[in-house]
């Protein structure tokens, strides 16, 4: 009985493996599909630079464009509607608020709009908090909060290619509230508070 019992375990066991096989067999591997599918929609979010007349601006502008795409700008800075990110604000910001011990934080604006956005700063305050995290007041933003460390590898032509497509981008009025560069309040054992899914700017 025993033996039985035994040939019967064994021969679920190879049914089960060969099963399992089979399925993931007939699952379509991801390298059947080019991996410029996954981002399409991505890539349709962020506007072209078609309408820049200058053809040298133009492609530096589509460099820009590449790059805030990639290093993946508008995962902090969307400004998030009630079903999620709303891309008819594209990178409006708001959308991401966190706190920790160097203050609370609201991802900014990166639209040209002159009262909200980047037309406040100039070139070369954009330039540095990409390369060093300081900003047009002097503090350096946490790297957990602004990943600028990342971005530091970038070439000042990349840089400069940024802060153009950035300024192409059709102009949101969305402010997002100034940094409070005080220790935020958390509970007990919190290093970091981040939160999403919500419009954190104030009009």
């Amino acid at each position: 009985m025993k033996k039985i019992l035994k040939w019967t375990a064994a021969t679920i066991l190879v049914l089960g493996v060969v099963g399992f096989l089979a399925f993931l067999y007939n699952i379509p591997p991801f390298f059947l599909i080019a991996p410029e599918t996954f981002s399409e929609d991505m890539k349709r979010a962020a506007p072209p630079v078609d309408g820049i007349a200058d053809p040298t601006q133009r492609a530096i502008a589509a460099r820009g464009r590449e790059l805030v795409m990639n290093l993946g700008c508008i995962g902090c800075h969307a400004a998030n509607g009630p079903q999620g990110p709303d891309m008819t604000r594209y990178m409006a910001g708001g959308g991401i608020k966190i706190t920790n011990a160097s203050g609370t934080y609201v991802s900014r604006n990166l639209t040209p709009d002159p009262e909200t956005g980047l037309a406040r700063r100039s070139d070369e305050e954009v330039k540095r908090v990409l390369r060093s995290g300081t900003f047009a007041d002097g503090h350096v933003a946490p790297y957990t909060t602004m990943p600028w460390a990342s971005f530091s590898h970038l070439t000042e032509e990349d840089r400069h290619a940024v802060v153009v497509y950035l300024r192409s981008l059709p102009a949101v009025r969305h402010k997002t509230p100034e940094p409070v560069l005080t220790p935020a309040e958390m509970p007990p054992g919190t290093v970091e508070g981040f939160y999403g899914f919500k419009d954190y700017g104030i009009n």
